[in-house]
């Protein structure tokens, strides 16, 4: 199995495996195209730092990102079905050590818990948005583009405290090969002012989207811009032909659980990260 590391204009093939492998009803969990999308802001010598695909003679096995502290797999459909290639993702994964996120039904994962690797305690709940029908937006939004991107990225920044985001790196995210797949939303005030930001991932017709990131300007919360902000995004992945949208946060983060409950998200399970045992 070969192991290549993607950069910024070469990734197309991690993409095109993500969207394939996407599922209809939720996400792949450990690892969509949004979640590369999202961190294809950085510069080329990040990305090839951190992105990988996985291979054999009959095509992509895996799509790897490294995401500090651990790594976040997805593993083609057929990984499930060929024993001799999971033995091998799994012995892979165990050289490689540091702690791992795969979809909870995964079989490696499984191989990896009955070799005495860990759940960590502290899990990402998993919400998921059925997209039925048309969903009714209470609130002006625009989808984001030059004119709106210091505003765009100022959300951001307000929102995670040691955001490093830019309009010079949004330029970079939009630019990407996953730029086309990106539906980035922003809701203003009555006043203009902008109140919070989403982007979301399009993985394909019939097939489940993410949000990633979410955030609500800290002068604006409380107001429901952030559920706002987080309908305006569903529907607009409804329009392209999205079949539901996920998004998987911390499940102890209250405020976030808070909105996505509140937009009607339901949750559907719970995502650990696997450690190591100790050496």
């Amino acid at each position: 199995m070969m192991r290549t590391p993607l950069g910024r204009d070469d990734c197309g093939l991690a993409l095109d495996a993500l969207r394939a492998w996407a599922k209809p009803g939720r996400s792949s969990s450990s690892l969509h195209v949004g979640d590369v999308g999202w961190f294809l802001r950085f510069e080329e010598d990040t990305v090839r730092s951190a992105l990988a695909l996985w291979s054999d003679a009959t095509g992509p096995v895996a799509v790897e990102l490294f995401d500090d502290p651990g790594r976040r797999i997805t593993l083609a459909p057929r990984v499930e079905a060929e024993p001799e290639l999971l033995t091998a993702v799994v012995d892979e994964i165990r050289r490689d050590g540091g702690p791992v996120e795969l979809a909870p039904e995964s079989g490696v994962r499984t191989a990896l818990l009955q070799a005495g690797w860990t759940e960590d305690p502290s899990p990402a709940a998993h919400f998921v948005l059925p997209l039925s029908g048309p969903i009714a937006v209470d609130v002006p939004y625009v989808l984001v583009g030059e004119a709106d991107a210091a505003a765009r990225v100022d959300v951001q920044r307000s929102a995670f405290q040691r955001s490093t985001f830019t309009v010079a790196r949004w330029r970079q995210l939009h630019a990407s090969p996953a730029g086309r797949y990106a539906v980035d939303v922003l809701v203003r005030t009555p006043g203009g002012s902008a109140a919070a930001a989403a982007i979301g991932w399009f993985a394909g017709p019939g097939r489940c989207a993410v949000l990633e990131p979410v955030g609500t300007h800290p002068r604006y919360r409380r107001r429901g811009y952030g559920r706002a902000v987080v309908l305006a995004t569903a529907e607009e992945l409804r329009r392209l032909g999205a079949s539901a949208v996920a998004v998987l946060p911390p499940a102890d983060n209250e405020p976030a659980v808070g909105v996505y409950r509140a937009a009607g998200f339901e949750v559907v399970g719970h995502e650990h990260t696997l450690n190591p045992p100790a050496s």
